[in-house]
């Protein structure tokens, strides 16, 4: 072994640097996955070690009124709890303007987790005291940027004037979506109450915290056994952290796979690279085979050769992927609170190290079968070993191989369902690709063999050149025809968020909407809102808070499934038909009819009832205000994803919830010029009233979109970086071969400029079939996210994945082409030089 590890390290040496496609190819792909891979551990690892911190403690109790002073004791004497008062309300400040926030209320046992970090530096508690006749507030740094406050300005929140005291740099359970649905603005308990905001019709939360030394579920349990009748929504940090969990799961496994992808095409370019590598050194390997050196002794300096290859490859892939992981993971924690951690890159960084080197081995085995097959005496007859063919146990070792990189795969997945649909993809496509091949070839045959057209001679030049087992085309189809698919499905995903974000919900949604107004306010919501001069029209429905608690007699609380048994203490939000304001749509059963006065009826969201096992027609008991509802439940609805903002869970037919009604919702159609002064205008005279404007939630959307695409112009890029270099090593390969035949051609009679426009020829219909191939593809893929997952039509917007995939398949063929052209110094002589 050392004798081979020495001879392997001194020809590599002197002879490695052609196979920089090989390093190249691995370098980008390895980058990717552990690019993928780390910024999934940093982000998953945040999240797991800061879990109860996100939280704000190990378990809480939502109640939409203070707790009993019963309940509070028992919770007292087995762990400690923290207060914390939320309602959404608008901030004004000294200019006028009006931002929804939510308004905080803390006490001295806050947080529980962690601290909260004040600018000026200052203890919570004082920041908020009462100075003479004066209250204090923390304002959300992100919120005192967008209005432009400093500490010692002053706001009005309700019918009280505050000053602020300080800056939140940090909060740790700030929500994740703070910057969408009001940004913290923190006050104390005399501060809320002086207000006027805490009425009895207000929707306020009292969030209780818990921090216990017994394991969280176990508190809860006995919180729940303990009141019973409590209709408080309890819920454990790890509840919360594995809901989490699985969606970063699907994301994680996600961008996993594009690098796998990445890595798959490239080891298409590592195939292709080490056959011409063995191509040219055959004489070599028959030489040492006649001195002597056995082939398992030959193999395994050649495998020696590659792996070392590999493993420089994969580590320069790490180290690059490694890079980009911590860029996106510092860009991630502007938004979420985490700490990056290098310590947790290496699990990754070691999983990418593998796949690198496995790839490679896989891809590499068939071209040393290949070339180990020659004979000495084959060569010194003069054949060049373009006949030469793999051995069937090559074949069972590179399946091996194959097999355990796919195992690796699906094993290290967050979501194994992910690992396991790749694979069964990466299979569809081969198989696919191979018959698109074949069946090009048979078309080629067919249209050579016309009687009724003859097309010129050079397209049956390239025709017959797309038959020959040296043609471009099945690696062209496998690796740029993969990188165009996904570069297409991106353009086009990107493209139809553009236009929704851009035109579809500006033009659709309404650009105000509006949360808590009370029955008497809605003649006062009009008539501030009838000022704005392109007003076309408001349209308010009643929102009432209630909960499901039995389904066909079966009471939820005492079901034997614990999800079944949680839902009773959820809260839904429920409104009537009449303000349809998110148009839902009606999946199953169907809508009662205009005037319906008979049985009771509703529909539910589709999540809330698969996630009960609910169908059309089952009887449905809901409590409200301590009332209970029996109805008929009549269909199934989905929402409008990005132009919904109510996401009620369930409508009802009209009259049912007439004698619950104390607050409604409402929305504002007029342009979006107008909205931020009627915004203004509203909660000037009814401060209590929280609104939103479309316009802000688009330009927080576009932002996190720009950040989206950029990172999927990366990804794209390197899939196509690495599809370019496995045509230069097909191109690389075939040259010798292409230009040779053409010599031959010339010899024959043939002028250059018609073997010219073969080649041209060739390459066009390379391109034509790439393009067509990923424009079909990628537009598959694309349309299936986005009408299965987002809601969305792409309906003319073909058009961008169609400029995409023949722009570039153009491009890199035409390179590759041109290439070509210049190598063409076709002379007879060299015929004569040469051994066939």
């Amino acid at each position: 072994m050392p004798f081979l590890l020495d001879l392997a390290w001194r020809d590599l040496r002197r002879s490695g640097r052609s196979l920089w496609i090989f390093c190249a190819c691995l370098v980008l792909g390895v980058s990717l996955v552990a690019a993928g891979g780390g910024l999934y551990r940093q982000v998953a690892d945040a999240l797991r070690s800061d879990a109860r911190l996100l939280f704000g403690g190990d378990v809480e109790v939502e109640y939409q009124q203070p707790l009993h002073a019963d309940v509070l004791a028992w919770m007292n004497d087995t762990a400690t709890v923290s207060r914390m008062v939320e309602l959404r309300t608008m901030l004004r400040t000294a200019s006028g303007q009006a931002q929804l926030i939510e308004l905080q209320s803390t006490d001295a046992q806050y947080p529980l987790y962690g601290e909260v970090t004040l600018a000026p530096a200052s203890v919570l508690d004082a920041a908020l005291a009462q100075r003479g006749q004066d209250w204090g507030a923390a304002v959300d740094a992100a919120l005192a940027q967008r209005l432009n406050l400093q500490p010692g300005d002053r706001i009005d929140i309700g019918d009280l004037n505050l000053e602020v005291r300080a800056l939140i740099t940090r909060q740790p359970d700030r929500s994740l979506r703070a910057d969408w649905g009001g940004a913290p603005v923190l006050v104390a308990d005399g501060a809320l109450k002086a207000t006027g905001l805490v009425q009895p019709l207000s929707r306020v939360e009292y969030r209780y915290r818990v921090r216990t030394d017994e394991p969280a579920n176990q508190w809860r349990d006995a919180f729940v056994a303990a009141f019973p009748a409590l209709d408080a929504d309890v819920r454990t940090f790890s509840q919360r952290s594995a809901r989490m969990a699985e969606v970063l799961a699907q994301i994680g496994s996600g961008l996993l796979l594009i690098g796998f992808s990445a890595l798959f095409i490239g080891g298409l370019g590592v195939f292709n690279s080490v056959q011409a590598y063995l191509q040219g050194k055959l004489t070599s390997l028959a030489t040492l085979r006649a001195l002597g050196l056995r082939d398992g002794q030959l193999a395994a300096m050649v495998l020696l050769q590659i792996v070392m290859l590999a493993l420089l490859a994969s580590v320069a892939g790490v180290l690059l992927g490694n890079a980009l992981a911590l860029a996106a993971a510092f860009a991630t924690a502007e938004r979420l609170p985490m700490a990056v951690l290098l310590v947790g890159l290496w699990p990754s960084s070691l999983v990418a190290l593998m796949f690198g080197v496995l790839t490679a081995v896989a891809f590499a085995l068939p071209a040393l079968g290949r070339a180990l097959s020659v004979s000495p005496a084959a060569l010194f007859r003069g054949v060049n070993g373009a006949n030469l063919k793999t051995p069937r146990r090559t074949w069972w070792l590179t399946a091996a191989a194959a097999g355990m990189t796919l195992l690796l795969l699906v094993l290290t997945l967050p979501d194994p369902r992910f690992g396991l649909a790749f694979v069964a993809a990466t299979v569809a496509l081969l198989v696919l690709l191979e018959g698109i091949t074949r069946g090009l070839k048979h078309v080629a045959r067919q249209v050579q063999g016309m009687t009724r057209w003859q097309p010129p001679v050079e397209l049956q030049l390239a025709l017959a050149g797309l038959q020959q087992p040296h043609s471009p085309l099945r690696p062209a189809l496998l690796s740029l025809g993969s990188a165009l698919t996904l570069l297409v499905a991106c353009t086009l995903v990107v493209v139809s968020l553009l236009r929704t974000v851009n035109e579809t919900v500006p033009a659709n949604a309404p650009a105000l909407v509006f949360y808590d107004v009370q029955t008497e306010q809605i003649d006062t919501l009009r008539e501030t809102l009838q000022a704005a001069p392109g007003l076309a029209r408001v349209q308010t429905a009643p929102l009432v808070l209630g909960r499901l608690v039995a389904v066909n007699g079966e009471a939820l609380r005492d079901s034997a499934d614990g999800e079944r048994a949680m839902e009773a203490r959820d809260e839904h939000k429920l409104s009537n038909r009449e303000g349809n304001i998110d148009d839902v749509v009606i999946d199953r059963g169907q809508w009662w009819p205009a005037g319906h006065t008979g049985e009771p009826l509703v529909a539910m969201e589709d999540r809330e009832a698969d996630q009960l096992g609910l169908k059309v027609g089952d009887e449905l008991r809901f409590e409200i205000m301590g009332t209970p509802v029996e109805v008929t439940l009549s269909a199934i609805y989905s929402q409008r994803r990005m132009q919904s903002r109510l996401w009620l869970e369930a409508i009802f037919s009209d009259g049912v919830l007439d004698p619950f009604i104390t607050r409604h919702v409402g929305a504002a159609w007029l342009p979006a010029d107008e909205a931020l002064a009627a915004q203004d205008r509203l909660a000037a005279v009814a401060p209590n009233i929280a609104s939103v404007r479309t316009e802000s939630l688009l330009r927080e959307t576009r932002t996190l979109m720009g950040r989206a695409s950029s990172g999927l112009v990366v990804v794209a890029g390197v899939c196509l970086a690495a599809s370019l270099l496995v045509l230069a090593s097909v191109v690389a390969a075939s040259r010798t071969r292409q230009v040779f035949d053409a010599t031959v051609m010339h010899a024959l009679g043939a002028r250059h400029s018609s073997l010219r426009r073969v080649l041209y020829w060739e390459y066009t219909l390379l391109a034509g079939v790439t393009a067509s191939f990923a424009v079909l593809a990628g537009s598959a893929l694309a349309t299936g996210l986005l009408r299965w997952r987002l809601d969305m039509d792409p309906a003319g917007l073909y058009w961008s994945g169609v400029l995409t995939a023949v722009g570039v398949s153009a491009i890199s063929l035409g390179m590759g082409a041109r290439y070509l052209l210049r190598q063409m110094h076709l002379s007879p002589a060299m015929l004569l030089r040469s051994g066939g």
